[in-house]
């Protein structure tokens, strides 16, 4: 506990601005926030360069990992189709977008730009499948694709087969889907 506190004064105060209008004022006291918060950053972690390198390090170690990962979401979703043609049920189709959709936000991240462009495409067929009086073909022409540019290790996001697949892909669900 501190000492007694000098009673406030208006001396011992420091001068608040007031605007003064017709029918109210407005004190405006100092801002004092900054100066309290602020603080130094360290600078013996060696620097910008240290930490994005050894990130950069860590990021290499990971990617290794990436071809594994995207063999793993696509075996996934490849077993979800599988289910869900062997058993429909909400569960089983659920599983199946999942997996696309997280196919579709994982792809590029490990290194197959392409396969998420597909499989975002897959997406669009399995929320608007309803529409389409026969999704199958469609549905198994995007999983397929995915495999192919995964199988082919196609990697560039300016890839000029894989775009091409990817604007076929396209053009067959704007035929499949009503305007």
């Amino acid at each position: 506990m501190s000492g007694p506190k000098e009673p406030l004064t208006r001396e011992s105060l420091e001068p608040v601005p007031i605007q003064v209008f017709d029918d109210h004022m407005v004190l405006r006291p100092p801002n004092r926030l900054k100066e309290r918060s602020a603080k130094r950053a360290r600078t013996d972690d060696g620097g910008d360069r240290t930490v994005i390198s050894r990130a950069e390090n860590a990021l290499k170690l990971l990617s290794q990992e990436f071809d594994a990962w995207m063999t793993k979401e696509l075996d996934r979703l490849e077993e979800a189709r599988r289910t869900l043609a062997s058993a429909p049920s909400d569960a089983a189709a659920d599983r199946f977008y999942r997996s696309a959709h997280d196919l579709r936000g994982q792809a590029a991240t490990f290194g197959f730009p392409i396969a998420g462009l597909i499989a975002d495409g897959l997406c669009i067929v399995l929320e608007r499948k309803s529409e389409i009086s026969d999704p199958t073909p469609l549905i198994d022409f995007h999983v397929e694709s995915i495999r192919a540019v995964v199988r082919q290790n196609v990697r560039e996001p300016d890839d000029s087969i894989g775009l091409a697949l990817v604007d076929r892909l396209a053009v067959m669900r704007e035929r499949a889907l009503p305007a």
